[in-house]
């Protein structure tokens, strides 16, 4: 998620605070193209099937110009638009891929942007010197016809010469009339029936051979990443894609120990896993890999004796009431998953002075139909990527540095039983079919004591890479990830259910292939390594090929866990990609919850969810790569601005002022560039060209500097269905109120009518580029 640097450094693009939107983080670091589009799967807690598209944003494209406008002897027309995405990766985290932290991009107050934008006339192709010559009327030409030297003829050679002409005269009508018959005269040129391919395609994709291909995926012997990542490379190559590739990073990760971690009782002695049971009783009902890993990847390691403190959801309310009636120093936070991302809460948390945090899950937050409660789960506090080397790729020779944990904080998650212990609280708490959330009695104290012990080591996680060329543009990409994994406990057959998918839309590519059909861009197929521990195969890639991939990324399509149940199909966009999804987020998603060998094939037996995804992935994914104006909508954006900006938290005259130039100059946009550029009858091949180019870099206006952790860098990204206004100002409001400073409120305003402006300012200057370049001429 980012596969690149979606989040802030601090937090992820796939932020630590979504594993659904493993996309958004990918797309985040991957600067170039317009935005996300990624096809969730169902809520992993819950029944909801979620798919989920991420469009990836870029903050900057490489400088130079396209190699496209090259090749076409277009670069005196190409629009400057291009922003510098060196800077943009150099945040700690994945932009496009990363999705957290990549170099820091400054967008500037200017009211002038840094584009040329002086018009440079195409030349003509000039006449040749012979051609100018003759149509000069003072033109008198030198050379004249010498008359034969003799007018001697033979009578019997002119009959010669007669009937040789005649006979090829007759001969040449002969074949011209059977050449004519058998090869009947081109009909005028039409474009290609794209849906009617794509249904071609489609139909090849079926549930009976994608639950052979998992039967066949779950076969594979429990080995480490690096195996796994072998056998799925071997079987993309057995159905015909034609390069595929392994991708090694050696990457810092933070394991669990030889012993599982505990919580123990001051005054009673009584010692317990995270799972509730008692440290002196067998473990009949998990395995000793579930209580293994049941922790928190790259949280402070060694023992804290202190009392609990109830800080419920954590919200920044919450922290206020808490402060104002106790000294929290040192103090451990029992602290309830989500409302807002865990490592936003974390870090308010670590400000406010704690030493440690009991993290679950109140009952009342999960599904009716979900039984977790007496489960514990692992999360990763790792905002995304390789926490040795932030920013930069794990290649030989890199700087490693020493970064054994990511936060102060020792963290522990816990089932909800064991919180239920801790705050003395009988196991029923369903009264009348209605559930009581947990929450700490009146009177009431405890001082327990924290033991965490896990162990850092670099590993090598593996990549599959695979490449479906493109005919018109070879360097244009779409990507569609998903993930891999070797811990048993939590990667389930969730790796089999989305490899299966995309192998099984490999599967129907390369049948349609065979027979000449090829789309126009690229397809990159991708299963990362790594994910759990935050996304780190996808950041890594992203950070290793961030100027190909910044400059030539169009879109990103993640299929992240797409079954997690049987009910409703939630597919999340980025807003640009709005008109094919609409956004949502479940921050209880951040929980990994054992899961049991059969749960993929109890959910869907007929294996029709996966067909379905796997068919309306193909779709989108066909459309972006096939169509000849992508299917990014500007106004979109426009209107999500707008939208973004409602409420009496941010109603500042400049920002509505700037928003309504927006929105004036994207209609402008969507109906003088997108409307000629979809008919087919004015559609002219450089003003497509310089569209896409407008096209893929819509949202990298609105990638700030650096986003509080756990919020994306895309301030077009909203953290939740339950929240309307941009993130960034939400949080900082929320500084504001916590520390009493007005100091955050305004940077973030700042970041905000910057970003709205740059936007203003590129559809415009898009707009005159075509007007100058092509005289208005569509």
């Amino acid at each position: 998620m980012s596969l690149g640097h979606l989040i802030s450094a601090s937090p992820p693009s796939i932020l630590v605070s979504s594993k659904d939107v493993i996309g958004i983080g990918f797309c985040e670091y991957l600067t170039s193209p317009a935005g996300c589009l990624a096809l969730l799967r169902e809520n992993k807690l819950g029944s909801d099937k979620k798919m989920a598209y991420h469009k990836v944003n870029a903050d900057q494209r490489a400088q130079g110009h396209s190699p496209y406008l090259d090749n076409d002897e277009l670069q005196a027309t190409a629009l400057e638009l291009e922003w510098d995405m060196e800077k943009e990766l150099e945040e700690p985290g994945f932009d496009h891929f990363r999705l957290d932290g990549a170099v820091q991009h400054h967008l500037g107050n200017s009211q002038s942007p840094d584009l040329d934008l002086e018009p440079i006339q195409p030349s003509s192709s000039p006449k040749g010197r012979f051609q100018r010559l003759q149509e000069d009327p003072d033109y008198i030409s030198h050379y004249t016809r010498q008359a034969p030297k003799s007018n001697r003829c033979s009578f019997f050679q002119i009959l010669k010469v007669f009937c040789t002409a005649l006979i090829l005269f007759i001969f040449g009508i002969v074949i011209g009339y059977y050449a004519h018959k058998k090869c009947p005269s081109p009909s005028p040129s039409q474009e290609p029936n794209n849906a009617h391919i794509y249904h071609e395609i489609l139909k090849e994709i079926k549930a009976e051979h994608i639950h052979q291909i998992y039967r066949d995926l779950l076969q594979f012997p429990r080995e480490d990443d690096v195996d796994i990542a072998m056998k799925i490379l071997a079987q993309w190559r057995s159905q015909g894609l034609e390069d595929v590739q392994l991708v090694n990073y050696s990457v810092l990760l933070d394991l669990p120990g030889s012993s599982s971690n505990t919580v123990t009782l001051k005054k009673s002695g009584e010692c317990f896993y995270p799972s509730g049971q008692q440290c002196n009783r067998e473990t009949k009902t998990l395995h000793s890999q579930d209580l293994l890993y049941s922790y928190a990847a790259y949280s402070a390691k060694g023992t804290l004796e202190a009392e609990l403190v109830d800080v419920q959801y954590g919200t920044v309310a919450d922290l206020i009431r808490i402060q104002a009636i106790t000294n929290v120093t040192k103090k451990i936070a029992l602290l309830k998953l989500g409302q807002s991302p865990l490592l936003y809460k974390l870090s308010l948390l670590e400000d406010a002075g704690f030493g440690g945090v009991l993290l679950y899950v109140d009952p009342c937050d999960l599904p009716k139909t979900t039984d977790l409660a007496d489960k514990a789960f692992m999360v990763s506090l790792n905002a995304g990527g390789d926490p040795s080397t932030p920013g930069y790729a794990s290649i030989d020779g890199s700087y490693r540095q020493n970064r054994l944990n990511l936060t102060t904080l020792l963290v522990q998650p816990i089932s909800a039983v064991l919180a239920k212990k801790l705050i003395s609280l009988p196991e029923d708490t369903v009264k009348k079919d209605r559930c009581i959330p947990l929450q700490w009695p009146a009177a009431g104290k405890k001082i327990i004591n924290l033991n965490i012990q896990s162990v850092t080591t670099y590993k090598t996680i593996s990549n599959v890479i695979g490449y479906l060329k493109g005919t018109v543009f070879p360097d244009r990409y779409i990507i569609i990830g998903s993930h891999h994994n070797s811990l048993n406990t939590y990667s389930g057959q969730e790796w089999a259910s989305s490899t299966a998918i995309i192998t099984a839309f490999i599967q129907a590519l390369t049948l349609k292939v065979k027979k000449g059909w090829r789309p126009d861009r690229t397809i990159v197929f991708c299963s990362w390594g790594g994910t759990l521990f935050g996304n780190i195969g996808s950041y890594e890639w992203a950070e290793d090929l961030k100027r190909v991939l910044q400059r030539n990324v169009v879109a990103y399509v993640s299929l992240h866990n797409p079954v997690t149940g049987n009910s409703t199909l939630h597919p999340v966009a980025s807003p640009s990609l709005q008109q094919l999804a609409a956004e949502n987020s479940s921050f209880l998603s951040e929980a990994l919850f054992p899961v049991h060998t059969t749960k993929t094939e109890e959910l869907d037996p007929s294996f029709s969810l996966h067909e379905n995804i796997a068919k309306l992935t193909g779709q989108v994914t066909l459309q972006i790569a096939s169509e000849p104006v992508l299917p990014f909508n500007a106004l979109d954006i426009a209107l999500e601005v707008q939208n973004s900006l409602k409420g009496d938290e941010v109603n500042i005259p400049q920002l509505l002022a700037v928003a309504s130039r927006l929105r004036d100059t994207a209609e402008l946009f969507q109906s003088d560039e997108m409307r000629p550029a979809n008919d087919p009858k004015e559609r002219a091949p450089i003003r497509v060209r310089m569209l896409n180019d407008v096209l893929q870099s819509l949202e990298k206006s609105f990638l700030i500097h650096r986003a509080p952790p756990g919020l994306y860098r895309n301030i077009l990204y909203r953290l939740d269905e339950r929240t309307s206004q941009f993130s960034v100002l939400l949080e900082a409001l929320e500084h504001c109120k916590l520390h009493q400073s007005n100091e955050t409120i305004q940077a973030a305003l700042s970041e905000v009518l910057n970003s709205i402006n740059s936007a203003q300012v590129y559809f415009k200057a898009g707009l005159d580029v075509f007007e100058t370049t092509l005289g208005g001429k569509k």
